[in-house]
C-alpha cells in the first residue's frame, strides 16, 4: 500500500512539474508603445502600524515617472497606534497627489485588510488601481509598467515581488528562496491560463472591474486571501497577465523572526481550503504537494527509502526554480535552496495543518 502511494504521489508531482515548468515558457515581455491617452492611476495602500517602512515607500512614489495630474496615492491608515499617521499627514501636507483615508475603529461587516482596502478603491479616482503594501520597495518606472499592462492586455496584471536582500543571513536567503519558489509556481501555472493567486504586493486591474465582482464582500469575514481572490475573480471575467519587465518588480521586508515568518506563511495556507470548490485543480496541486513531503517525513521516520524520494523532490524542484530565475532574471541561491528543500518535508505538513485549522497570529 505504502508503495502504492509513493508511485501516485510521485507521478503526480512530476506531471504538474512538467505543466509548471511549460508554462513558464510561455510569457513574453510586452512591447512597449506610446498611448494617445495615459490612464489616470490610483495607487492604494493599506498601513497600519508601519512607522519603521512607510516612509521608504512614500519616498519611492513621490519621484514616480509619470504624470502626476494621471496619478494618485491613497494611503489608508488603519488604526495605527504609532507615527505611521504622522508621517501620512506630513507626506500629504508635501504632495497634493497623497491622500489620506483614517479608520478609527474596526468594521462590523469585512475584516481590517479589506474594509481598508475597499475604503481606498472607492474613494480612488483613477480607472486603473494599483495595489502594494506599506512595508515594499519600487522603482520609478513601477506604476507606469503596472498600469501598461493592465491597459495592454485589459486584464488584471500580477506583478512580481521578492524578498529584499539587504539582510543576507542564512534565514532571509532562506525566505527569499520559499517566496520565490511561491512566484514561480504561480507564473508557471498562469502560463496556461490557470491564474490562481497573486501577491497584494503588486496586483493592478481596473476599478470597473473590481466594482464587477462586489468587492471583497464575498469574502468579507476572511482575514487574508484578498489578493487570490481579486486574482481568481477578475481573472474569470477577463483574464489575467503576468508582468515580467523588471521595471515593474517590487521588493518586500524579510520576517524579522521565526514566529512571526510562520505565522504569515500559515495565513496564507488558511486560504488553501477555499480552492476546493472554487480552484479544485489548484487544491489538487496543494495536496500533491503535501502528500509528497508527508511521504518522505514517513518514510524517514520508519526507515524507508526517503533519501530517493526527497532527492528527486530537490531536483525537479532546482529545475523549477533555476527556470524561474531566469524568467525574473533572479540567480539561484543553491545553499539556502538546499536548506529549504531539506526542510520542506517538516516545514509543509506543519505549516498546511496549521492553516486548515487557522491557527495564526495578525494584526488585530
Amino acid at each position: 500500500m505504502m508503495s502504492l502511494l509513493m508511485y501516485i504521489c510521485v507521478i503526480a508531482y512530476v506531471g504538474f512539474v512538467l505543466f509548471m515548468v511549460s508554462g513558464l515558457f510561455k510569457h513574453t515581455e510586452l512591447d512597449v508603445r506610446s498611448y494617445d491617452r495615459l490612464p489616470n492611476v490610483s495607487v492604494v495602500i493599506a498601513a497600519r502600524n508601519e512607522e519603521d517602512h512607510i516612509s521608504n515607500l512614500i519616498n519611492d512614489l513621490i519621484v514616480q515617472e509619470y504624470p502626476l495630474d494621471k496619478l494618485e496615492v491613497i494611503i489608508v491608515n488603519d488604526r495605527s497606534a504609532d507615527m505611521t499617521l504622522s508621517i501620512l499627514n506630513e507626506a500629504s501636507d508635501n504632495y497634493a497627489f497623497i491622500k489620506i483615508i483614517s479608520i478609527d475603529k474596526l468594521s462590523k461587516e469585512m475584516t481590517p485588510k479589506k474594509n481598508a482596502l475597499s475604503k481606498g478603491i472607492k474613494s480612488a479616482v483613477g480607472e486603473i488601481i494599483v495595489l502594494t503594501d506599506a512595508d515594499c520597495r519600487v522603482g520609478k518606472l513601477w506604476v507606469s509598467s503596472m498600469a501598461y499592462s493592465v491597459m495592454n492586455q485589459n486584464s488584471i496584471t500580477i506583478g512580481f515581488s521578492e524578498i529584499s536582500s539587504e539582510n543576507n543571513s542564512l534565514f532571509n536567503r532562506y525566505q527569499r528562496v520559499d517566496f520565490l519558489s511561491i512566484i514561480i509556481a504561480n507564473a508557471g501555472f498562469s502560463g496556461w491560463g490557470f491564474f490562481w493567486s497573486g501577491t497584494g504586493q503588486n496586483l493592478a486591474f481596473h476599478k470597473s472591474d473590481f466594482e464587477k465582482i462586489g468587492g471583497f464582500e464575498k469574502v468579507s469575514n476572511r482575514i487574508s486571501g484578498d489578493d487570490m481572490y481579486l486574482v481568481q475573480s477578475i481573472s474569470k471575467i477577463k483574464t489575467g497577465y503576468v508582468q515580467i519587465d523588471p521595471n515593474s518588480f517590487v521588493k518586500t521586508s524579510p520576517m524579522d523572526s521565526l514566529n512571526s515568518f510562520f505565522d504569515q506563511r500559515v495565513r496564507w495556507s488558511s486560504n488553501a481550503k477555499l480552492n476546493f470548490y472554487n480552484e479544485p485543480l489548484f487544491f489538487s496541486f496543494l495536496l500533491i504537494t503535501l502528500s509528497y513531503n508527508l511521504l518522505i517525513l514517513i518514510s524517514f521516520l520508519i526507515g524507508s527509502s526517503w533519501v530517493g524520494l526527497i532527492s528527486f523532490k530537490l531536483l525537479l524542484d532546482g529545475i523549477i526554480i533555476f527556470l524561474g530565475g531566469k524568467l525574473f532574471n533572479r540567480k539561484m541561491d543553491l545553499i539556502a535552496y538546499c536548506l529549504w528543500g531539506i526542510l520542506q518535508p517538516i516545514y509543509i505538513p506543519i505549516i498546511g495543518i496549521w492553516g486548515i485549522r487557522g491557527k495564526f497570529n495578525w494584526k488585530p
